[in-house]
């Protein structure tokens, strides 16, 4: 069996130069020197209200701060071999950008798919473009709509994608629409192949990550793909984003909560079931969103000013990207924290046999629902 390659994973500020971002853009039409430069964004947003109400006391964030902001930055790099299932882009002498390859860094820390793959020559060469899509955003819609679609767009703000293709590995149709709607002066190209090289390479640094500490890119993202879906006049809409067809983290009394919030005038949605578009547009409509913990949730970036969520977090996880999210759209978050994990015995042996099953929890109808009330 070969040896795997070795990496350096080196931190964009540190390893690169720090450049004005004129300069940088000059350099990546034109064969100049890597570099970083930093995106100037405005101040950031007054916090729109929250509540956290935590049944277990195991909330491990200060109730009394927002989630943070990062500050991300454009990188440009040169002669680098980009894994585009991985995001990775790696130079001479294996060094390995931090940022491009955060996400892959996280789920395999030495690397090792992409090592093998380093056996292999790259199957094409490419003059330039934009890289944006981090490994997580390859497949879950979380992660692609706030750190993948982010990078697109900072990009697109600076000038880099007016004159390189924006390179992506192969797309789901979901993705390419989401694509379409935001950045329809971008060409996007699909490039096939698993070691691409890449004579300049721009990105940015929001690809690892971003949705733990986003700035108001989130919200000029949702803006362009909301300009694509029309309004609809009517009363807003109050919505459930059910999670019973998903195995990973099971609600075992979900059809008890579904049906307690239909009669509180709920529309129960099946995000799976439908095109993203759909799911923009309905988020559009809508006043209240409830929803357990999970991809769907992003969807939070799209809901109007003044809309309010409600995210059901099973205590043993915790996070605060949604209200992140939320924060940048002048949305209100409202968090509830149940007891979890508890018997698995407790979800039917269907929901056990999926492919994925984690856990199960059963937050208390009650006073979720009394929660709930609230909002309204």
């Amino acid at each position: 069996m070969a040896q795997l390659a070795a990496f350096d994973i080196v931190a964009e500020r540190q390893a690169l130069p720090m450049a004005e971002m004129g300069a940088l853009r000059h350099a990546f039409f034109n064969g100049g020197e890597e570099g970083w430069s930093p995106l100037a964004e405005a101040e950031e947003p007054a916090a729109p209200p929250h509540l956290v109400r935590d049944l277990t006391e195991s909330w491990p964030f200060p109730v009394d701060a927002p989630p943070p902001a990062s500050e991300p930055a454009i990188c440009h790099v040169r002669q680098v071999d980009w894994f585009p299932a991985y995001g990775v882009l790696a130079g001479p002498g294996g060094r390995v950008l931090q940022s491009a390859g955060g996400e892959a860094l996280h789920r395999w820390p030495d690397l090792a798919p992409v090592s093998e793959l380093m056996t292999d020559g790259p199957s094409q060469v490419l003059d330039r473009g934009v890289v944006f899509m981090p490994w997580g955003g390859g497949f879950n819609y979380g992660h692609f709509l706030l750190d993948a679609m982010p990078s697109v767009l900072a990009a697109v703000e600076q000038g880099f994608a007016a004159g390189a293709p924006v390179l992506a590995p192969r797309l789901k149709p979901w993705q390419k629409s989401l694509l379409a709607a935001a950045f329809p002066e971008c060409e996007v190209r699909e490039v096939r192949g698993r070691r691409i090289r890449l004579e300049q390479a721009a990105y940015a640094t929001s690809m690892d990550h971003f949705l733990h500490a986003p700035t108001a890119l989130v919200h000029r993202v949702a803006q362009r793909v909301g300009a694509a879906v029309p309004d609809r006049p009517g009363k807003g809409r109050r919505v459930y984003l059910s999670r019973r067809s998903q195995s990973m983290r099971v609600m075992v009394n979900e059809a008890e909560l579904e049906a307690a919030l239909r009669r509180r005038g709920f529309l129960i949605a099946r995000p799976e079931r439908m095109d993203a578009l759909a799911q923009v547009a309905l988020m559009r409509d809508a006043d209240v969103v409830v929803g357990a913990s999970g991809a769907a949730l992003a969807n939070a970036m799209f809901l109007k000013p003044g809309a309010r969520v409600i995210e059901i977090q099973p205590a043993n996880f915790t996070s605060r990207w949604v209200w992140a999210a939320c924060r940048q759209v002048g949305v209100e978050w409202r968090g509830y924290v149940c007891p979890s994990p508890g018997d698995p015995r407790q979800a039917s042996w269907l929901a056990r046999a999926r492919r994925g099953f984690r856990f199960a929890y059963r937050p208390p109808l009650d006073d979720l629902l009394a929660f709930v009330d609230a909002a309204l």
